[in-house]
Parts: structure tokens; sequence; C-alpha cells
């Protein structure tokens, strides 16, 4: 029983973990960008076999891949200005760009 209570808790974890970090990052980044970041942290470990830490894993990941986002100089099309046209593809598109760059140099 403590273990399904566990799985069941997870998902509700991660999408606070997603609130939290969506705040501390309003005036950085894109939420769709935050979310995204959470869910590519999150997709490995989403079926662990002891649910307990993952979302401190998961909040670990997160952050360390979000200070590099918002460190990087062409971080400034993610910014979340969405007053001058910018719209949720080309947020999209560059978030992408950016995640495939930090990939490649990881």
């Amino acid at each position: 029983m403590g273990a399904n209570t566990a799985e069941a808790a997870v998902p509700d974890a991660i999408q606070e973990l997603t609130d939290r970090l969506t705040a501390s990052y309003a005036n950085l980044l894109a939420a769709a960008i935050v979310r995204d970041v959470v869910q590519d942290s999150y997709q490995p470990l989403s079926n662990a076999r002891i649910p307990n830490y993952v979302p401190i894993l998961v909040e670990h990941s997160s952050r360390t891949k979000l200070r590099q986002l918002t460190r990087r100089p062409d971080s400034t099309v993610l910014l979340r200005e969405h007053s001058d046209g910018i719209q949720g593809h080309s947020i999209t598109r560059a978030y992408r760009r950016v995640r495939v760059a930090l990939t490649r140099s990881a």
C-alpha cells in the first residue's frame, strides 16, 4: 500500500515543482520552457522502481538545466517577453536549439 501511495504522490510533487520553478524563473523564462525542462528531467525517472527520491532528483536536474539556460548568451530569445509578438512555437524552437547545444557540450 505504501508504494502505491508514493507512486501516486510523484505526479503531484512534479506539478508542485513545476509551479515553484515557473514562479522562480518568471522574469527569465517562459512557463512553457520551464514545464518542458521539468518534463525532460522527469521522463527518464517516471517509471522508477523506488519513487521516493524522484521529485528531489527531478528538481536538482531541472534547476541545473534552467541555470544553464539563463546563463547562455543567446538566452534572450527565451525571455518571457510576450508583448513583442514572440509566438509559442518560436520559443519552443529556440528552446530546442539551446537544449541541443547543452547536450552537445555536456
